[in-house]
């Protein structure tokens, strides 16, 4: 079971906000305090906030605990779940097994003939039709990311994901000037 949840930012008003802010455990507050713009506290809120409609929907429970590992992924003791932010978007995946997903939007890249993080394979992939060449990327980028965040790894690793590897599977689509990834092992 895989189920997404997304918002905006100005989905809430400033009082929704500070009432989920008064409900969240010290040390998630505390990560949230540390974020350095109102932007960035308000992304990382909102995605805390799907997360917990999410388990109540999900799994009926209003209180779950949740910790990090050693690369600072959250998780909790009562499912899989991941947060990905881009701009005025956020979004949770919640899952029965290990889970990542990222968002970002489609921006111009730039041509290079080696990306860094990506194999030779994704290169030439990137490259292949110029017309095609930021959607390739971004797409390439994502699963990357979604993978590295289901593997609760840091960035670091993503030179060691290989895309085109039957070890993962991958679910994208687009939404408006976003590309969404969501990655899973595969079974």
């Amino acid at each position: 079971m895989i189920k997404q949840y997304s918002a905006k930012i100005t989905d809430f008003t400033q009082a929704d906000y500070m009432k989920q802010y008064s409900l969240l455990e010290c040390d998630i507050r505390e990560k949230i305090d540390a974020k350095k713009s109102e932007n960035a506290k308000k992304q990382s809120l909102l995605g805390y906030i799907l997360l917990y409609r999410a388990v109540k929907e999900l799994y009926l429970k209003s209180q779950f605990k949740i910790s990090f590992n050693e690369h600072g992924k959250p998780i909790t003791d009562c499912c899989y779940f991941n947060i990905s932010h881009s701009l005025d978007r956020v979004i949770c995946v919640v899952s029965d097994a290990p889970i990542g997903v990222d968002i970002q939007r489609i921006k111009d890249v730039t041509r290079r003939d080696k990306y860094k993080f990506f194999n030779q394979k994704e290169n030439n992939y990137v490259n292949q039709e110029a017309n095609q060449l930021s959607k390739r990327y971004i797409e390439i980028f994502t699963k990357k990311e979604a993978a590295v965040k289901m593997l609760g790894l840091s960035i670091s690793s993503a030179a060691n994901i290989d895309t085109f590897s039957n070890e993962y599977c991958f679910e994208t689509s687009e939404r408006d000037d976003f590309f969404v990834c969501i990655c899973r092992k595969n079974t």
